[in-house]
């Protein structure tokens, strides 16, 4: 009996144990399920993002092709920059609650704006990049906002991710939209947009679960708790240098990459494959600069420290980019200018979402995006001299440094030290 018990115990070990170490196998080299659905929908979120990029500085690409077919003015050129952004900017005001649900209107409209462009003439253009702009806004904001959900105690270094995604497709843009510049029309161009965000459409309603939302969030419940201790204990007064940092960071940008083309071409006279690829030169020294600070290097220098060096080299670049009479240059102060300004904007915004966690505080970007690219038109066109336009960014420029030392007064309640770097 104890033999027949004894050899049964064996055949029950010899057929238990070598199961028992294939699922402990199984869960040690293949990822969970929460994990791997998250990695993937960070990953289809950053290639939206950096499409929604793209679509930012498609304008200011195109828009001397667009200027030389309808014969518009700086000023009315002007005006389609502050009605894409004005439409941004409402997007971000009407992001709500339900990221998710504002992530598929903006495609939805992003989609169907795109195809509509691929046909409009010069009256319909004007209503048509103001939804185009409105999609855009939605699209980016929900996305921002879903990250800062997800990784609420490592917040800034995700930001400057993302935003190394949206400048990588802002820097690829020009670059891959030369060989429609050549063309009798644009159609081509904004029937692929259409494609590529039908797709991210169908994904959004398709495959994006509300229960990714908090996966993989470390620390997440003490940082919901702060949050919204934050929200309620620090007033929109102290908020306000903030808000204007961000919008004066993003109307430095937007104007720079809206005009960067049109400027090039027109003083240096060259081809609009060269004006293009100066355009490219700045979006690449925004997308060097956010890669690098999407790094521990940030907690490494201090997100204070790191935004002053950044202020003072955005002034300084956007000074001798509006100075400059030679090419290289011109050049050399687009890539530096890019380098500087590139990780200011998600930088401002960690500090803002560490106070308030709502989708209208992206308008601040959104008031700058559409201020300053129109002032610049404004100017240009009323002072005869699109180089005298370019006061605008370097007043925006100027104003930071102004803002910079009122921007951290008030509480500081409850933030962790590392927050406070």
């Amino acid at each position: 009996m104890d033999y027949h018990v004894g050899t049964y115990t064996a055949a029950r070990r010899d057929d238990i144990i070598p199961q028992h170490r294939r699922c402990l196998m199984t869960q040690m080299h293949a990822p969970s399920s929460p994990a791997k659905q998250l990695w993937i929908s960070n990953l289809v979120l950053g290639f939206g993002f950096a499409l929604t990029g793209a679509g930012t500085v498609t304008l200011g690409v195109i828009l001397p092709v667009l200027s030389a077919r309808w014969a518009l003015s700086d000023e009315v050129a002007g005006f389609l920059f502050l009605l894409q952004f004005l439409g941004s900017t409402l997007g971000a005001v009407f992001t709500g609650a339900n990221r998710r649900l504002a992530l598929r209107c903006g495609y939805a409209l992003l989609a169907a704006s795109s195809w509509a462009l691929a046909y409009a003439g010069l009256h319909t253009a004007f209503p048509l990049f103001f939804f185009f702009g409105l999609g855009l806004g939605l699209a980016m904001t929900a996305t921002s906002l879903i990250i800062s959900d997800r990784y609420g105690d490592d917040r800034a270094r995700m930001l400057e991710r993302i935003n190394f995604a949206w400048s990588a497709g802002a820097t690829a843009a020009p670059i891959l939209i030369i060989p429609f510049l050549g063309m009798t029309g644009l159609r081509p161009l904004f029937l692929i947009l259409l494609a590529l965000f039908v797709g991210l459409l169908a994904w959004s309603l398709g495959v994006e679960r509300e229960s990714i939302r908090t996966a993989q969030r470390s620390g997440s419940t003490q940082a919901g708790k702060t949050l919204t201790a934050l929200d309620d204990r620090v007033p929109l007064l102290f908020l306000l240098p903030l808000l204007a940092l961000a919008m004066c960071s993003v109307g430095v940008e937007v104007s720079v990459s809206g005009w960067l083309t049109t400027y090039f071409h027109r003083f240096v006279s060259r081809g609009l494959a060269s004006a293009a690829l100066t355009t490219a030169l700045f979006e690449f020294g925004i997308v060097l600069s956010r890669l690098i600070f999407s790094t521990r290097l940030l907690a490494a220098i201090g997100r204070r420290l790191t935004l002053l060096i950044l202020l003072w080299g955005t002034a300084a670049a956007v000074v001798l980019l509006a100075a400059a009479q030679d090419p290289t240059l011109i050049c050399a102060s687009a890539g530096l200018a890019g380098l500087c300004v590139g990780p200011l904007y998600p930088l401002v915004l960690s500090f803002i979402l560490e106070r308030a966690d709502h989708g209208w505080i992206f308008a601040a970007g959104g008031v700058g995006a559409v201020t300053f690219p129109w002032l610049t038109g404004l100017l240009s066109t009323q002072l005869g001299s699109l180089r005298l336009g370019m006061i605008a960014p370097c007043a925006a420029a100027t104003l930071m440094l102004l803002l910079l030392p009122m921007s951290f007064r008030g509480p500081q309640v409850g933030l962790p030290a590392a927050s406070r770097q």
